[in-house]
């Protein structure tokens, strides 16, 4: 029998995912009483099916070794085939490794600090700015909070055009609020002009919504916001425009030749037509969201390439990084020209992905993605991360099974994209966190507490956390468009806010943070931990949702003082460095090394 864990150094050295030509070292145990004729290794090259077979090197009477480097980035799979004297075979199952650019780096900014999400028609509005008359079929709604429509009109269309007029003035009122919680980027959605409240149906990607405010008026978000500390990213929606566009032009709103209207459009390219002009390429068949051909060059010259192009333009305004809508639709040569012109034009901009799965081996269209290879993306949303932690707060309630997926993570991404993973529990894609975790619940104190250890997870994970605007009130919703009321920053849950500005306040104390590595804990029942550990100390996270008590053991030495901790729920303590955990409680300590 062959015994090999790729997760222990003792089998498997460097840990996870490298860089390629990395001198890598790897050992399998032989077990059993049958005579060995020979040990090999066998890498298989995802991309082209190509195999590097390595025999092993005999240590001791059980032990195989195996050295050798990689030279191209890729994905690869390997196993191990043991022969045996007597014509037996032993083949062990495939593990997967992740070989990247040796000049593959992310920005440090999104090692640390904290994200806020914003849809900007539903936070905030500011008197400063009144949105001039839309050339649209719209509402402009009077009672901010009121319900958002959500029926269909008569023709069966759920149109998305009632706005409640939130505007970039309005967040740029908040600026001091969000400093004050602990937040160091915003990430918005969409703020071109769109025809929808959610402004996915891109209209002019040059142009401010008119809804919103005018291109002085972000120019001047960004620069208050870089007073404080706090960064801008915006959403990038490159896969498909609005039928009701610039570009597409199907209701006749724009004085430009569209591509819907005339195959002499200089957009025409842009669209794949499959009969001229109503039958067309649509995002997910929707036709008010035509596709574009993202490789045609008008569309790469305009998006990325020009000197004024989308990208370039927008950083240049003050933008520090793009969030790209399904990135899975966008492909490999898109993202890589997209990823080099914004490197060109800040080093440390940031390029994060809309991936929902592993996004190191995710498989798309039938086509392996290669976003982690060091010339794609430089990290993704954390849905992998989001879904565990409510599988484990609200349904099955195993720790095992929430390490296990954050340990392949943690084994398949390359370590500057687990770095600066976004860390996120909902968006405006999904039911609010807070609804979600009301499931099987007991009532709403336990709901409550359930949201804190869910971010007691995520902040201290390797990369960003990130808020949906009004979790740290306790907004509620369901599905789209309940998940997207209006922040009311008068109303909420006292409490629930009192905890966010304790939790970021004590994440902002530890020295060093955005370089600590990552290690597994104990996961046992109901219970989870992990560890963040660095030059000047080390943290311990752990959490308990079962219904029996746990003891957090700090094992201290002498060189080592309990520094600070944050308790969540029902923590005491059980003797000097031992902490009881229990049900639905958590903690976090902050241990440093003493000064020599």
């Amino acid at each position: 029998m062959i015994q090999f864990n790729s997760r222990k150094a003792y089998y498997k050295h460097p840990f996870g995912a490298i860089k390629k030509n990395t001198d890598l070292f790897l050992r399998i145990k032989i077990t059993g009483d049958r005579p060995v004729i020979s040990a090999s290794l066998f890498f298989i090259n995802d991309e082209n099916g190509n195999v590097i077979r390595t025999e092993g090197k005999l240590e001791g009477e059980v032990l195989y070794e195996f050295s050798l480097q990689i030279d191209q980035i890729g994905l690869y799979f390997y196993y191990f085939e043991v022969i045996y004297q007597d014509n037996s075979l032993d083949v062990t199952p495939h593990n997967q490794l992740t070989v990247y650019s040796d000049d593959f780096s992310t920005p440090q900014w999104l090692k640390t600090g904290v994200m806020y999400q914003i849809f900007p028609d539903r936070f905030a509005r500011s008197d400063r700015y009144g949105a001039p008359p839309q050339n649209k079929n719209y509402s402009l709604r009077n009672d901010w909070g009121g319900l958002p429509q959500d029926q269909p009109d008569e023709d069966g269309i759920v149109q998305n055009n009632d706005f409640f007029g939130g505007n970039l003035r309005g967040i740029l009122e908040k600026l001091d609020y969000l400093k004050d919680l602990g937040v160091t980027v915003i990430y918005l959605n969409p703020i071109f002009e769109a025809y929808s409240n959610h402004r996915y149906d891109t209209a002019d990607y040059k142009k401010i919504d008119p809804m919103l405010g005018t291109e002085d008026d972000f120019i001047l978000l960004c620069g208050e916001a870089k007073i404080r500390g706090i960064r801008i990213i915006l959403d990038g929606v490159f896969n498909h425009t609005g039928s009701d566009s610039l570009y597409f032009n199907k209701s006749g709103r724009y004085p430009e030749l569209g591509a819907y209207q005339s195959k002499e459009s200089p957009y025409y390219k842009w669209y794949h037509f499959i009969e001229f002009p109503d039958s067309y390429d649509a995002w997910w068949g929707i036709d008010t969201l035509p596709n574009v051909n993202e490789m045609e060059p008008s569309f790469l010259d305009y998006i990325i390439r020009s000197e004024d192009s989308v990208i370039k333009h927008w950083l240049r305004c003050g933008a520090s990084g793009f969030r790209l809508d399904v990135a899975d639709e966008l492909p490999d040569g898109f993202l890589e020209t997209l990823r080099t012109a914004v490197k060109e034009i800040k080093p440390d901009g940031a390029v994060i992905g809309e991936v929902w799965e592993d996004a190191s081996n995710k498989i798309s269209y039938s086509l392996r993605r290669k976003y982690f290879l060091g010339n794609q993306l430089d990290t993704v949303m954390n849905y992998p991360l989001k879904n565990a932690v409510i599988v484990y707060l609200v349904h099955r309630k195993d720790g095992l099974e929430l390490e296990q997926v954050i340990n392949s993570i943690w084994e398949n991404y390359p370590k500057p994209a687990f770095q600066t993973l976004m860390n996120i529990l909902g968006t405006h894609d999904t039911p609010r966190i807070l609804t979600v975790l009301s499931e099987n619940s007991k009532d709403e104190d336990y709901t409550r507490q359930r949201l804190f250890l869910a971010f007691l997870i995520i902040s201290f994970m390797p990369g960003i956390p990130c808020i949906y605007y009004g979790d740290e009130r306790g907004m509620k919703g369901g599905k789209d468009p309940f998940n997207r009321m209006c922040f009311l920053s008068e109303d909420g849950d006292p409490s629930i806010l009192r905890f966010f500005r304790r939790l970021f306040t004590f994440r902002r104390k530890i020295d060093g943070l955005e370089d600590q590595s990552f290690r597994p804990g104990w996961a046992e029942g109901g219970f989870y931990s992990f560890r963040r550990e660095g030059k000047t100390g080390r943290l311990v996270i752990a959490t308990n949702v079962g219904d029996q008590d746990y003891s957090l053991n700090l094992d201290l030495n002498e060189n080592e003082v309990l520094q600070d901790f944050l308790i969540s729920g029902s923590v005491s303590f059980e003797k000097q460095d031992v902490f009881r955990i229990k049900e639905n409680s958590g903690i976090v300590v902050y241990i440093k090394h003493r000064a020599e």
